[in-house]
């Protein structure tokens, strides 16, 4: 009997380590997806330092491909699309585009490992009727250059996205053949559990998200510089209550206790957030799903944000810069010319952010 066929695309610090306990665990037949990096981790693999699967060099999973499309047709169709790629919906490529290609057969699972809120809607509206879960990555994981160093167990959660009631008959069949697939049988390698309420989690994870990355990108230091000038309770602390606030809002109810569990996680490490590692890059961040999609529901339930309803705007300025950087939008100053400047904001939106 063939093994099922998993395709992960997104080769970062997640993907990567997705894609060895996958192939660790020998259950399932991986491919994964190296867009940028596919000519350098071809010739000479991953050299992975990983608190949990060792000292590696050159790794590979069972299959490689430069692209979804290649990997399609390769080795295609798959039973399930694991996707651990950012989740940037305002960029250039969205990943219900980028998946298209290996979505053929109507019967693919669809895994988001990804970060933020809201990131299943657009999915569903692309491809309704298939089953796509949820998971909430908790690991310490980072990639440069072919080499990825993990210092943190690969913790994963997944459900569905769905409310009980509203999903799928086979999701949970689905749910738990993936936990087959993905769990190791040591134990210490990795761990994967059913989460019947992973939307909370979802929550739960943003309010260290929608604070600690948000303001480190903003300001570009680490977190513990950030604590040494301004201290937990000017910024930290108020921002954080309010995304549990907004999560109250829609029914969720996340422990406050939180809240200090996040401010102290990490004491004394000097840590540097993805985002701000992003801007670093000159990379887009994940702002929409991380920061953008609790701001509008917060708009919609009338919750107050003092805090994020500043740092967002500053955050969307940063973003529209690195979009400049990149070349995704030109500004034409004669657009504006002789214009208000009560009007800038409809003729950015008007004649350059609609267009992309």
């Amino acid at each position: 009997m063939s093994k099922p066929k998993v395709l992960v695309v997104g080769s970062g610090g997640v993907g990567a380590i997705s894609a060895l306990s996958l192939t660790d665990n020998n259950k399932a037949e991986v491919t994964l997806v190296v867009r940028s990096d596919y000519d350098l981790i071809s010739a000479q693999g991953y050299t992975i330092d990983s608190v949990t699967y060792g000292k590696l060099t050159n790794w590979r999973p069972h299959h490689l491909a430069r692209s979804v499309a290649h990997a399609q047709q390769e080795q295609g169709p798959f039973d399930y699309i694991l996707l651990t790629t950012k989740n940037i919906p305002d960029g250039p490529t969205t990943c219900e585009e980028i998946i298209r290609p290996a979505v053929v057969t109507g019967n693919e699972v669809i895994i988001l490992l990804q970060n933020g809120l809201g990131i299943e809607n657009p999915m569903f509206e692309a491809y309704p009727g298939h089953v796509i879960l949820s998971g909430i990555s908790h690991i310490g994981s980072t990639y440069i250059n072919g080499h990825v160093t993990n210092p943190g167990k690969d913790f994963v959660y997944l459900g569905d996205f769905k409310p009980e009631g509203e999903r799928q008959a086979h999701s949970l069949e689905k749910i738990e053949e993936f936990i087959t697939l993905y769990q190791n049988e040591d134990p210490e390698k990795n761990t994967i559990v059913l989460d019947p309420n992973v939307q909370k989690r979802r929550w739960e994870k943003l309010i260290y998200n929608s604070v600690f990355n948000v303001i480190c990108a903003l300001v570009q230091v680490d977190n513990n510089r950030i604590q040494m000038n301004i201290g937990n309770d000017s910024l930290i602390r108020p921002a954080m209550y309010e995304v549990i606030a907004i999560a109250k809002s829609e029914g969720i109810e996340c422990d406050e206790a939180f809240v200090e569990k996040y401010v102290h996680i990490g004491d004394g490490l000097f840590y540097t957030p993805s985002m701000a590692i992003d801007v670093q890059k000159g990379q887009l961040m994940e702002l929409e799903i991380i920061l953008g999609n609790p701001m509008r529901i917060a708009e919609k339930n009338k919750v107050p944000t003092p805090v994020l309803s500043v740092l967002y705007p500053l955050l969307k300025v940063v973003q529209f810069r690195l979009k400049e950087q990149r070349g995704l939008i030109t500004i034409d100053k004669s657009d504006f010319k002789g214009q208000n400047s009560d009007d800038y904001p409809g003729i950015l939106q008007d004649k350059y952010i609609n267009k992309h």
